[in-house]
């Protein structure tokens, strides 16, 4: 926690002083900052891919239940011990595999998402004329009228 908390008093201080120089030198500085969480959870291609996500983790979930269903209905029948933990063995590698699926897949698709809507939220801010943006995450305070977070938001769903 310490080891967190000194990069980002001495980011807020640089930023201050900035921020302070910027002010008295050119009155113009335009800053803002933005919810770059909500604008990812908000934007078409995340809500799309999560969708897809939902649909395979449900997918593989059944599989597995229906594996586990086998296993239930082995041990009822009184199967041998042996043939019960091969099944149990085969229902957690079947899941290891379909975890591993999932992560392999999703990864880079989320990485590319995620770069896609900090590449437009640069392109807001220079389209609107910002010289910072910052995350809203990193800021400790601002005033709402310079949280641009819904605006854009807006700008990266327009097909």
């Amino acid at each position: 926690m310490k080891k967190l908390l000194l990069p980002l008093v001495l980011a807020g201080v640089l930023l201050a002083t900035l921020l302070v120089s910027q002010s008295s030198s050119s009155p113009s500085l335009r800053v803002a900052y933005v919810d770059v969480e909500k604008a990812t959870e908000s934007y078409y291609k995340w809500q799309d891919l999560n969708e897809k996500y939902k649909r395979d983790y449900s997918f593989y979930q059944n599989k597995l239940k229906e594996m586990e269903d086998e296993l239930k209905k082995m041990q009822e029948e009184g199967r041998s011990q042996e043939e019960i933990q091969a099944k149990q063995k085969e229902i957690l590698s079947k899941k290891a595999e379909y975890e591993n699926l999932l992560k392999t897949e999703y990864q880079q698709k989320i990485q590319e998402v995620m770069k896609e809507v900090v590449s437009k939220i640069q392109e807001y801010a220079s389209v609107m004329g910002y010289d910072l943006v910052i995350a809203k995450q990193m800021v400790l305070y601002g005033k709402p009228s310079y949280d641009i977070t819904d605006q854009v938001i807006a700008y990266i769903n327009q097909k």
